[in-house]
């Protein structure tokens, strides 16, 4: 039903259950059309005339502002909700901070252990390496093979001359 004029509210009014009318009256200050509702509580309960609803409306005004002024007390001796939520997270970045130390702390000690035992491996794996090297020696047959080869290369123009001499030089420093 679209709402345009004082009578369709009214009509409106009507077709609402008591619940929502209720509702509305006890909340008569936040409803539409606040004297439309009060009228049509009275006309369907009969209970006060709109002096009555008048004087309760200020009596629980007065009650409303009781409560609001209790309510500020209470604020003014405990803390603000912003104030709480500051020292929680305070409270909580102490916590994850003193964690993330210990966490560190441990990476750290683990990470020196790891370094250490890399070095160890890597140490032995590289005088192993050397020693194979050395123990590695090469035929002259092979060298000389070797040599033929580069003797080819530098006969077909894939090297130079300078390039094979010093190859040269490496190959029978070998023998």
């Amino acid at each position: 039903m679209e709402i345009k004029s004082e009578k369709s509210i009214k009509e409106f009014l009507k077709t609402l259950p008591d619940d929502d009318i209720i509702k509305y009256y006890l909340d008569v200050e936040y409803s539409p059309f606040p004297v439309l509702v009060i009228e049509e509580y009275t006309r369907r309960f009969k209970r006060k005339t709109k002096d009555e609803i008048i004087k309760d409306l200020k009596t629980q005004a007065r009650f409303a502002h009781k409560k609001t002024r209790e309510f500020g007390k209470i604020a003014k001796k405990h803390k603000f909700v912003d104030d709480v939520t500051k020292q929680k997270s305070e409270e909580i970045f102490k916590q994850a901070k003193k964690k993330g130390f210990e966490i560190s702390e441990k990476l750290s000690h683990k990470g020196g252990i790891l370094g250490s035992k890399l070095k160890k491996g890597t140490t032995s794996g590289i005088k192993s390496g050397i020693n194979a090297g050395k123990n590695l020696k090469s035929s002259s047959a092979d060298e000389l093979e070797l040599l033929e080869k580069l003797g080819d290369l530098q006969k077909a123009g894939i090297i130079t001359k300078k390039e094979f001499q010093e190859k040269k030089k490496k190959i029978l420093s070998k023998i």
